[in-house]
């Protein structure tokens, strides 16, 4: 076998198949991973303030203490050799680019005085490690059809969780409950991570209607979840009704988030999983009847919001208008990600090489953006679209890393289609794809999820490349 190429993966992952006299250690990593999945969007829970009342700005989620205890069980049985060097050199890239970042540091230094921009480099530094470490383990442990319904069996009932939380605040925003109030002590504990509107802003006024945010503490947060469980739902191994059930909860949980990104993620999600799972020209006939299927349920569902909206009942349109809204120049929440990519602009143009410094646009945003900007009332600014995050604080160097990257996964995935892709590839690249869409729309990049995500999907290819080489030895 060439030197570059991927090697043969022999075992089925750490979650299932372990060395003679480990297995005390590996039932508690399997247990301490299935933990990881059904707490993963308890993001507003910080462990700190929970244990001692007090808020140091650490903001220690649940899911960062346990990945960090399944590394230390699973840190000497992990076999790094299944990455291939190629993307081992890729990592490396994206090390030194973020690095290198802190030249802009010098630069374009900010008003906020050096002690302040390297403590803020230094912190964002420190969450992206333990981002890259969620992305690591599923990359290099997650292996056979076992261990994929393990990991979605858990994780999309961590989503059912979501639907359940979420089911108590419908119920809550219009007669509050007790239990309600006393889990939010816990769920929203950490202040940094609760925002957003809880009610839903639509023709230049609120609505009396709630917008889910579960334990995420922000909707749209909470769709860019939903998008990773749902695809995961189909390899479950559940029974059929059972995962149309999963779907249908976990569906009506994304809309009633009301979050148009994640709305649109979704759509880019369908989109990439139905062209990975279409039919080979053998299977013509059953290519005909999903079709009809489609165009049925399609033209049903218009029917049936023609039909309500005929008859008066205004809640079936409120979609359509929350997706008007975007092209609203009164719309608040469009102003403020608008003055934001501004900013960013404007900030890329002060460091266009190694960029202003990895996490130092809120130190800028006040003198690059306009001073209509300025009444957005963030109170730390964030940039509404991860690629430009990526080339404001990083530059070229930093965006021609993540290209490199995202061009690289795109072309892995691209080249098993015309194999007809494994259902685990067609579900790990659709909530790749749609956590990428949405994230046109906003840069919140330690959410964990999100690199579990990216996790998965190079797990899956390197599944693929090992199925595929050890049919061509054979």
């Amino acid at each position: 076998m060439p030197a570059h190429a991927t090697p043969p993966l022999t075992r089925s992952g750490v979650l299932l198949d372990f060395r003679p006299g480990e297995t005390a250690v590996a039932g508690v990593s399997g247990w301490l991973w299935r933990a990881v999945l059904v707490v993963l969007p308890w993001v507003g829970a910080d462990l700190i303030v929970l244990a001692t009342g007090r808020d140091v700005g650490a903001g220690l989620q649940p899911a960062w203490l346990l990945m960090a205890a399944l590394w230390l069980c699973t840190w000497r049985r992990t076999d790094w050799r299944c990455v291939p060097r190629r993307w081992r050199w890729w990592a490396v890239a994206a090390v030194t680019a973020v690095g290198a970042s802190g030249l802009g540091l010098v630069v374009a230094p900010a008003d906020a005085g050096p002690g302040a921009a390297w403590a803020r480099f230094a912190k964002q530094g420190i969450q992206l490690v333990i981002m890259a470490a969620f992305a690591a383990w599923p990359l290099l442990h997650v292996r056979g059809g076992a261990a994929w319904r393990l990991t979605a069996r858990w994780l999309v009932a961590g989503a059912l969780f979501q639907a359940m939380y979420g089911l108590l605040q419908e119920v809550s925003f219009f007669q509050p409950l007790p239990l309600l109030a006393a889990l939010e002590k816990i769920f929203t504990s950490n202040p940094s991570i609760l925002s957003g509107s809880g009610q839903l802003y639509v023709g230049d006024r609120f609505l009396a209607v709630p917008r889910l945010r579960g334990t995420v503490c922000e909707p749209l947060y909470l769709g860019n979840f939903l998008l990773l469980a749902l695809p995961l739902v189909f390899v479950t191994g559940w029974r059929r009704w059972a995962r149309a059930a999963a779907a249908l909860a976990l569906l009506l949980l994304l809309l009633l988030t009301w979050s148009r990104g994640a709305w649109l993620g979704a759509g880019g999600g369908a989109i990439v999983a139905a062209w990975l799972a279409w039919p080979t020209v053998g299977n013509r006939v059953l290519a005909r009847a999903r079709r009809r299927t489609v165009l049925m349920a399609t033209a049903a569902g218009i029917l049936a919001v023609a039909c309500a909206a005929i008859a008066g009942w205004e809640p079936a349109l409120l979609p359509l208008r929350r997706l008007a809204q975007t092209f609203s120049t009164h719309d608040w929440s469009n102003l403020t990600r608008l003055y934001s990519l501004q900013a960013a602009w404007r900030a890329f143009c002060l460091s266009p090489v190694c960029g202003i410094g990895w996490g130092q646009f809120g130190w800028h945003f006040p003198a690059l953006v306009d001073p209509a900007g300025l009444q957005a009332m963030f109170t730390w600014p964030v940039v509404a679209n991860f690629p430009l995050l990526v080339l404001c604080e990083t530059g070229l160097i930093g965006f021609g890393a993540m290209m490199v990257g995202v061009v690289g996964l795109w072309r892995g995935v691209a080249c098993r289609r015309p194999r007809r892709a494994s259902p685990v590839l067609v579900a790990a690249g659709a909530a790749g794809a749609a956590i990428a869409v949405q994230a046109m729309t906003f840069s919140q990049y330690n959410l964990a999820h999100a690199w579990v995500a990216v996790g998965l999907l190079g797990a899956s290819l390197l599944e693929a490349s090992a199925g595929v080489s050890g049919g061509q030895e054979g």
